[in-house]
């Protein structure tokens, strides 16, 4: 068994197919779908079934599959290791982020990192919690920066921060004045909220319930910005993450603390737990508890 067989194997299984695994790979198709022949006849059992649409494992091959990842991160875990003995600190990391959060802590996060570490290369995707979930689970994604809990216990999470959620009014409305505002005094008011994927729209969801009334979501978006406009515009009142104030530019909106104690969202750094960190990754994770920490 070589290792680059299964790397061959994994990236199969990634992209559901010979042609562009072996782009990734940089083989031709040939080479690659031979080296994977090969290991599967050094095993004595198939791993995939070859279709017309692509592929899909088969029964022992999703088993295999999570021991290639297994073996695929202690390799990468050994070489950065070895490059430590020689006073390096190389590596790659896949960082994911829930996009109510990208925006306003990515540089933060990144910006010690990468003064401190200068040979990590960082790749960052933007993905719905659920998405990278299960992208952390099949090893595409290292890590991610997610809103808790989470449901399972397959989850290692370090705690960033407390992020208040507020709710932001038209700039005329009448409960602009306060400071604080009681949600139930917004019942009846229609809502414009994230869509349905995101975190955020189920932890507004959950607010307008204990306080009591079924809101009317009049609008869905992916963006805040969005979400600001449509506000802004008299369409309706939303939730709005706290980071997300110094980037509202001249948006004529009133972000307000909801009553008695307002609401939060916890921020945490998160990885699954049955996966090898890297001497990168544990660098970095603690680079990034360290920065939130001076708060």
């Amino acid at each position: 068994m070589e290792i680059h067989q299964l790397r061959y194997f994994v990236e199969v299984v990634r992209t559901s197919g010979f042609t562009r695994a072996a782009e990734r790979c940089h083989v031709t198709q040939p080479t690659l779908s031979q080296q994977v022949r090969k290991l599967e006849e050094m095993l004595g059992e198939p791993l995939l079934q070859r279709r017309r649409d692509g592929v899909i494992l088969t029964s022992f091959g999703k088993t295999f599959y999570e021991r290639a990842l297994a073996i695929l991160a202690e390799v990468r875990a050994a070489q950065e290791e070895a490059a430590a003995f020689r006073g390096e600190l190389k590596g790659s990391l896949h960082l994911g982020m829930i996009p109510t959060v990208a925006p306003y802590l990515t540089p933060r996060m990144l910006k010690d990192s990468l003064s401190r570490f200068p040979q990590i290369t960082f790749r960052i995707t933007e993905d719905t919690t659920d998405n990278l979930m299960q992208a952390m689970r099949k090893g595409t994604v290292d890590l991610s920066l997610l809103s808790l809990p989470l449901p399972g216990d397959e989850w290692v999470a370090a705690e960033l921060m407390r992020d208040e959620i507020l709710v932001a009014l038209p700039k005329n409305h009448a409960l602009g004045g306060k400071p604080r505002v009681n949600l139930q005094r917004l019942a009846g008011e229609p809502l414009v909220l994230m869509q349905e994927a995101h975190c955020l729209r189920g932890q507004s969801l959950s607010l307008c319930s204990q306080a009591g009334w079924q809101p009317e979501v009049f609008f869905y978006s992916s963006q805040i910005d969005t979400l600001l406009a449509m506000v802004e515009a008299g369409l309706g009142i939303s939730f709005i993450p706290a980071m997300a104030r110094p980037y509202m530019g001249r948006r004529q909106v009133k972000l307000r603390s909801l009553a008695k104690g307002g609401a939060f969202r916890t921020i945490a750094l998160v990885r699954h737990r049955q996966s090898s960190p890297t001497r990168a990754l544990q660098r970095f994770w603690d680079t990034c508890l360290a920065t939130f920490a001076k708060d």
